[in-house]
């Protein structure tokens, strides 16, 4: 079997200290070096429609979530697992592109409501699209059951840390994907 540069790294400690157990590292250092790999994927599919991953998580939380009315930007942040005011930013930004428009609350006199413009709709359909190309690219070695046991494995892995921290990713944050 080819060699990864995770096995370099543990090879490489266990030439240094023949006692420690690196082994972890072949999950762990795997699971962040694909992480990083797939960011880079994902911001350069990202680039040709002015997103950042940021950008796409705001807009298409608004695009799943489909509300008529809008949503809330502290529903937003709490969704993306954000502050308010770095929601904040992300609208600033996302209005000045035209993507958003923001809007008085008629149920809350001091509160706004956030809502896609037809452009902000068409590029959020679009970048989801390109997103979900990549997602395919970047999974394509692996067989149908290697995927569905390796989402499964990730999975029992996840659960246990939203279960333990008392978090999880609200419904309707995307969360970028």
């Amino acid at each position: 079997m080819d060699r990864d540069s995770v096995d370099q790294i543990v090879s490489a400690w266990h030439d240094r200290d023949p006692d420690l157990d690196a082994s972890t590292l072949q999950v762990i250092g795997r699971l962040l070096l694909c992480a990083g790999h797939f960011e880079r994927m994902a911001i350069a599919a990202l680039e040709p429609y002015g997103l950042s991953i940021a950008d796409f998580d705001v807009l298409n939380t608004l695009h799943r979530v489909g509300d008529r009315a809008g949503s809330k930007p502290t529903d937003l942040a709490r969704a993306s697992l954000i502050t308010t005011g770095a929601m904040t930013s992300r609208l600033d930004r996302l209005e000045r592109a035209g993507l958003i428009r923001r809007r008085p609350d008629p149920a809350d006199r001091r509160g706004i409501l956030v809502k896609l413009t037809a452009r902000g709709a068409k590029v959020a359909h679009r970048a989801l699209r390109a997103l979900i190309d990549v997602n395919e690219s970047y999974l394509d070695p692996l067989s149908t059951q290697q995927r569905d046991t390796l989402a499964s494995t990730l999975k029992t892995l996840l659960l246990r840390q939203e279960n333990l921290l008392g978090t999880s990713v609200p419904d309707g944050s995307a969360a970028a994907f």
